[in-house]
C-alpha cells in the first residue's frame, strides 16, 4: 500500500518501537526527541519482521514512547516494507489503555499517529530539518471525528441488512457528472483490506446498507445538495468513482458495520479527501435524512473541516437553534442544515468551512458561475407563447455567498406570478428575489416564510429583470443563520403575460398547431438551438406546421444541437404530421435556398419581354434606375456575379462596378431596382433560383420578393422592381456569358513559382491534368517573376480554384508593392472541385513579379490567366457572332460545360463538353472577331495546325442553339 506524505490527518503518531523497551527519547514534555529516522527504521524493521517463514505479519509486543514517562503496550497487526529504505506498521494500542498506531518511516522522514480514542487524546510524529525525530501530543479533533453522535431512534434503518441488488436509477445517481473531484456513496457494502488504516490496520468486511431505494435516493439527494455549490460529483456508481484519480475522490461506506468506530454515527480522518490511499469514511446511519446529514459532516471533515460545538455549555456537536443548524455540528434535529464560520453564540470553531473546502488544498472549487451577476448579463427566462414559465426549463444554482443570477423577461402587462423554489426536501438555499425595471431600478423584494419565495406583481409593458440570491432568517447569534451559507438549487416557474413582439427579420414562421394555428412566432436566417427556441418562445417538440419565405430553406432536426434525424422544408407545411416531424423538432437552421454555381459575367434577359437588363443612360452615380432596354452589348448591360455562399449574389454592373440594390430597402411590393455602391446590405443581394429551361428568379435577400418587369410591360426603358413571386415569365431572367476576344493572354500554371511559402503541389483532376497547388492556409503565397503585361490598361484575371469551404485571395506586383485586389474563393464541393474565378485590374505597362497571397486559406488553385480587356474586339465579336444567347459558365456540375486542352495548344485540341458534338455547329474567331474555322458536327478532336499563333475563342453551337464559349492559344 503506498502511503503519502499525508498524515496531516491529524492521526498523529508519536512513535518509539523497542523490542527491548529501551528508549531512545532524551527528557519527557510536550515534545519529544527519538532519534535519528535511520535508527528508528532499523528497529521497526526489527520488530516487523516475520517470526518464521510462513507468518505474513509478526505481532510482537513492544513499546511506544510517547511525551511523557509513560511506555505504551502496543502489537503490530500489519507491516509493508516496499524497500530496505521504507516500512510500514499498523496495529493497536493494548494494556490499562487502548487505541490505534500508525507509522510510516523512510530513511529521511517518518509520519505516522498514535490515537487513544477513548481517552480523546493523539500524538503526531514528524521529522525536523536535521533529520531528527520528533513525537507531540495534538488535538484529537483536528485528526479523527470522535463519536459523533448517532442518530435518533426513529431514524434508525427498519431493514435487515442484506446483499440485495438496489434498483438500476439509484445505482448509477451523479449530481455534477465531469466535476473534478468524486464521493462515492458506497450503500452496497465494502471488504476493506487490511493497511488501510481502521480498524488498527486489520481488514474490515462491512455489511451493504440494507437501505430501500426510496432511502437511498432521499440520503443522496441531501449529500448532493449540500455539495451543490463546487466541483464535486456525488455518486452511488462505483464505476463513476473508478474513473477518477484516488488524490480527488473518497468513498463514503453507508453500513450498519461500525467496526471503525463503535457506537457512532459515523468517522472520518480529517482531510483525507486528497490522501493517494483511497482510506474511505464511514456512516454507520442507514436512514435517508439523518444518513444524509452524518454523510455530509464525514465527507467535510476529509475536506479539512472540524466539528461545530459550543464553548458554553461545552460540547463538541452543537445540535443547532430554530430550525437551523450546523454540517458540521449535528444536523438529525433540524430542517435546514447549512455549512458554518460560527456566527451563533459561544461557538468553538469559527473557521470558514467554504473556504476551506473550496481552496487550493483539494484543488476542487467551486462550479462555474451559470448565470450573470447583473442586468446587462441576465439571462432570458424561458416563457411559453401562453405565458408559462416551465421549472424545467428555468433553473440555476447559487453557487457562493456573493453570487446574484439575473433574469430578464418582457410582458403585454398585467398581473406576473414567479416562484423561485429550491429543492423539495432538505434544501440549503434560502431563496430572496428582488424585481427591477427596465433601468435596473429595483422595484420589489420576495422574500416569505420558509426557503422558497413568489413574485406577484401588477407590470405595465416592457421588459424586466429579477435576480435570485440566496438569504438568511433570524438572528444568526441566537435562532436562525445568515446567507452566508445560503446556496444550492432554485428552479423558476409560474406566468407572464406575453409580449406580443414582431420580427422584421423573420423569413420562416413556425406554429405550434397545424393549418398554421397557434401560437406563430418568426424566425431570421440563423442556427438555433433547443434553449434559444426556447428563449424564443417556442417549447421542445412543439412544431406543428410553417411557412418559409420565398428563396430560403429550414433545415429541422430531431435532438438539441444539430444531431440526429433531419429533414429540408423550402416551402409551407401545413401539418408536418404528414412526414413525421410533428411535434418532433428540437433544433433548426434556416439558410439561403440558391442555386450555387452561377460565376462570371453575363448579359441578362428577360423571358417575356426579350429585352436586356441595363443600367439606364450608362449612369455611373448611385440611384440610377435599372430598366429593361434593347441589346446594345455595352458595359452597362453587363453584369458581374459574385457568389457570396448559400445561393446568394452580389451582382456589380460592369461599367460602374455599383451593385444592384432595391430602393431605401423596401420590403414592398413595387420598390424600384437601382444601383448603389456596395455597402453589404441584404437589399444588395440576390438569392438565385432555378426558374428551369435555363431562366432563373433573382430573389432579393432582405424581402424574399423576385426581381420582375412591372405589368409585364415589354417597353424599352420600363423600370425594373421586386415583387412577391407570381413564377410569370416577366420575373425570369436568362443568364448570357459576355464574349470576349481578347488581344493578349497568358496562362500561368500555379505550380510553376519562383518562391513560395506554406503551399504544396498535388495531381490535378482538373481538365489537362498535371499539377495544381494544395494546402494553401491563411498566409501563404506564391511568386512568378517577369510577367509581362505588354499596354497598359485593363486587365482580366482569372483563377481556376477549388476549395471545400471557401477563402479568400490577392494579387499584388512586386512583392505587394502594387495590390491589384482582392477576390473571395467560392465552395465548390471539394478540393477537386474546379470552377474559374475573376476580376478586372487595371495595371501599367511593364513586367513585374506578380504574387497570389492567401487572405484567407483553404483552397486549392491549378492555374492563373491573365487577359487585356479589349473594347474594339468585344464589339467586333459581337457583330461577329450576331447578338449573344444562352452562354453557360464552365465548370459546373448540371450546367453546360466546355473545357479545352491542352491550351496553349501546338497542333490538336481536346474538346471536353457534356454536351454531344453530333448536331452541333463549331466556329473559332481570331483576337479581331473574324471567323476562321467553321465545322459541322465536330469530333471531340479538332485538328488546329493550319492556325497562326495567337489566341482564339472557339464558340460550340449546339443542337438545341445553346452557345458555349471558350478561349485557347495556338503556339
Amino acid at each position: 500500500m503506498k502511503m503519502k506524505k499525508l498524515y496531516k490527518l491529524c492521526l498523529c503518531s508519536l512513535v518509539f518501537l523497542s523490542s527491548g523497551y529501551a528508549t531512545l527519547a532524551q527528557k519527557a514534555g510536550a515534545d519529544l526527541k527519538v532519534g535519528t529516522t535511520q535508527n528508528l527504521l532499523t528497529n521497526l524493521q526489527q520488530q516487523a519482521a516475520p517470526t518464521a517463514a510462513n507468518q505474513k505479519v509478526a505481532k510482537p509486543a513492544f513499546k511506544l514512547q510517547i511525551p511523557s514517562t509513560e511506555l505504551l503496550d502496543a502489537k503490530i497487526n500489519f507491516a509493508q516494507s516496499n524497500s530496505t529504505d521504507h516500512q510500514t506498521v499498523m496495529g493497536e494500542v493494548t494494556g490499562k489503555h487502548s487505541g490505534s498506531f500508525y507509522l510510516n518511516v523512510n530513511k529521511n522522514s517518518v509520519e505516522g499517529n498514535i490515537i487513544l480514542k477513548k481517552e480523546k487524546k493523539a500524538y503526531k510524529y514528524y521529522t525536523d530539518p536535521d533529520g531528527t525525530a520528533h513525537i507531540k501530543e495534538v488535538d484529537i479533533d483536528g485528526v479523527l471525528c470522535v463519536d459523533l453522535e448517532n442518530a435518533p431512534a426513529n431514524a434508525a434503518a427498519t431493514t435487515t441488512p442484506t446483499a440485495s441488488q438496489i434498483g438500476a436509477a439509484v445505482a448509477n445517481l451523479q449530481s455534477f457528472p465531469g466535476a473534478t473531484g468524486c464521493v462515492l456513496l458506497d450503500f452496497d457494502g465494502y471488504n476493506m483490506p487490511a493497511g488501510n488504516l481502521w480498524n488498527n490496520g486489520n481488514a474490515i468486511n462491512a455489511d451493504p446498507s440494507g437501505m430501500s431505494d426510496a432511502d437511498i435516493q432521499e440520503l443522496w439527494e441531501v449529500v448532493s445538495e449540500d455539495y451543490r455549490p463546487f466541483n464535486i460529483n456525488i455518486t452511488t456508481s462505483e464505476a463513476v468513482f473508478n474513473t477518477y484519480a484516488r488524490t480527488k475522490r473518497m468513498r463514503c461506506v453507508i453500513t450498519p458495520t461500525n467496526t471503525a468506530a463503535p457506537g457512532a454515527g459515523g468517522v472520518a480522518y480529517v482531510g483525507s479527501f486528497n490522501w493517494d490511499n483511497d482510506v474511505p469514511c464511514w456512516v454507520f446511519i442507514t436512514s435517508g435524512k439523518a444518513g444524509g446529514e452524518a454523510s455530509s459532516h464525514e465527507v467535510g471533515h476529509t475536506l479539512g473541516l472540524s466539528h461545530d460545538g459550543r464553548k458554553s455549555p461545552v460540547e463538541e456537536y452543537y445540535a443547532g437553534q430554530g430550525d437551523w443548524a450546523p454540517i458540521m455540528g449535528v444536523g438529525y434535529y433540524k430542517n435546514i442544515t447549512q455549512w458554518s464560520k460560527g456566527e451563533y453564540n459561544s461557538a468553538n470553531n469559527q473557521e470558514d468551512d467554504l473556504s476551506i473546502m473550496s481552496g487550493a488544498t483539494y484543488g476542487l472549487g467551486y462550479r462555474t458561475d451559470d448565470f450573470g451577476n447583473s442586468t446587462s448579463a441576465a439571462a432570458n427566462l424561458v416563457i411559453g407563447s401562453n405565458g408559462t414559465v416551465s421549472s424545467d426549463q428555468n433553473k440555476g444554482i447559487i453557487e457562493r455567498t456573493t453570487d446574484l443570477d439575473f433574469f430578464a423577461f418582457n410582458t403585454a402587462g398585467g398581473n406576473i406570478t414567479l416562484n423561485v423554489n429550491t429543492v423539495s426536501r432538505h434544501g440549503d438555499l434560502d431563496v430572496l428575489v428582488r424585481l427591477y425595471n427596465s433601468s435596473g431600478t429595483q422595484i420589489g423584494s420576495f422574500d416569505q416564510a420558509g426557503l422558497n419565495a413568489t413574485v406577484t406583481a401588477s407590470l405595465s409593458a416592457g421588459k424586466y429583470y429579477i435576480s435570485v440570491d440566496g438569504t438568511g432568517a433570524g438572528n444568526p447569534a441566537v435562532d436562525g443563520y445568515s446567507d452566508y451559507s445560503s446556496l444550492g438549487s432554485y428552479f423558476i416557474s409560474g406566468t407572464i403575460p406575453p409580449q406580443v413582439t414582431t420580427n422584421d427579420n423573420a423569413v420562416v414562421t413556425v406554429y405550434k398547431d397545424c393549418a398554421f394555428g397557434g401560437y406563430a412566432i418568426g424566425l431570421e436566417e440563423g442556427d438555433f438551438t433547443l434553449s434559444q427556441l426556447q428563449a424564443r418562445g417556442i417549447s421542445n417538440d412543439d412544431i406543428s406546421s410553417l411557412k418559409v419565405n420565398y428563396g430560403f430553406k429550414i433545415t429541422v432536426y430531431f435532438d438539441d444541437n444539430y444531431i440526429g434525424s433531419s429533414a429540408v422544408f423550402n416551402a409551407d407545411d401545413d401539418c408536418l404530421v404528414d412526414n413525421g416531424w410533428n411535434d418532433n423538432i428540437s433544433s433548426l437552421k434556416i439558410r439561403p435556398d440558391g442555386v450555387t454555381s452561377v460565376a462570371g459575367t453575363f448579359f441578362i434577359q428577360n423571358k417575356n419581354s426579350s429585352l436586356y437588363m441595363d443600367v439606364w443612360g450608362a449612369g455611373t452615380g448611385d440611384g440610377v434606375n435599372i430598366a429593361q432596354g434593347t441589346y446594345n452589348g455595352g458595359t452597362n448591360q453587363q453584369f458581374e456575379f459574385t457568389h457570396l455562399g448559400d445561393g446568394v449574389y452580389k451582382i456589380d454592373a460592369k461599367h460602374s462596378g455599383k451593385v444592384l440594390d432595391i430602393d431605401a430597402v423596401s420590403k414592398a411590393d413595387g420598390a424600384i431596382l437601382h444601383q448603389w455602391t456596395y455597402v453589404g446590405g441584404k437589399n444588395q443581394q440576390f438569392i438565385l433560383k432555378d426558374a428551369g429551361s435555363g431562366y432563373y428568379k433573382l430573389v432579393a435577400r432582405h424581402s424574399s420578393k423576385i426581381v420582375e418587369v412591372p405589368g409585364s410591360s415589354t417597353a424599352n426603358g420600363t423600370v425594373l422592381d421586386q415583387w412577391t413571386n407570381h413564377n410569370g415569365a416577366n420575373g425570369q431572367w436568362k443568364f448570357i456569358t459576355v464574349p470576349t476576344t481578347p488581344a493578349f493572354t497568358t496562362t500561368i500554371q500555379a505550380e510553376n513559382y519562383s518562391a513560395m511559402a506554406g503551399v504544396q503541389t498535388e495531381t490535378t483532376t482538373d481538365a489537362g491534368g498535371g499539377l495544381n497547388v494544395g494546402y494553401i492556409d491563411n498566409g501563404d503565397w506564391m511568386a512568378y517573376n517577369n510577367v509581362t503585361f505588354p499596354t497598359t490598361g485593363a486587365y482580366l484575371i482569372e483563377y481556376r480554384v477549388a476549395s471545400v469551404s471557401g477563402g479568400q485571395l490577392s494579387v499584388d506586383l512586386n512583392a505587394g508593392a502594387i495590390v491589384l485586389g482582392y477576390l473571395n474563393v467560392p465552395a465548390t464541393g471539394g478540393w477537386q472541385n474546379w470552377t474559374t474565378i475573376s476580376h478586372t485590374v487595371n495595371v501599367t505597362a511593364g513586367t513585374y513579379n506578380l504574387g497570389i497571397f492567401a487572405q484567407a486559406g483553404g483552397w486549392n488553385i491549378n492555374w492563373i490567366r491573365i487577359t487585356k480587356v479589349s473594347n474594339a474586339s468585344a464589339v467586333a465579336m459581337s457583330s461577329s457572332m450576331d447578338a449573344p444567347e444562352t452562354s453557360v459558365t464552365t465548370g459546373t456540375s448540371g450546367a453546360a460545360q466546355l473545357e479545352l486542352y491542352p491550351n496553349p495548344v501546338d497542333n490538336e485540341v481536346t474538346l471536353n463538353t457534356n454536351y454531344e458534338l453530333a448536331g452541333s455547329h463549331l466556329k473559332i474567331f481570331d483576337a479581331t472577331g473574324i471567323v476562321v474555322m467553321e465545322e459541322s458536327n465536330p469530333t471531340s478532336l479538332l485538328d488546329v495546325n493550319e492556325l497562326g499563333r495567337g489566341i482564339y475563342t472557339l464558340m460550340l453551337i449546339t443542337k438545341d442553339n445553346t452557345k458555349i464559349v471558350q478561349r485557347f492559344v495556338k503556339r
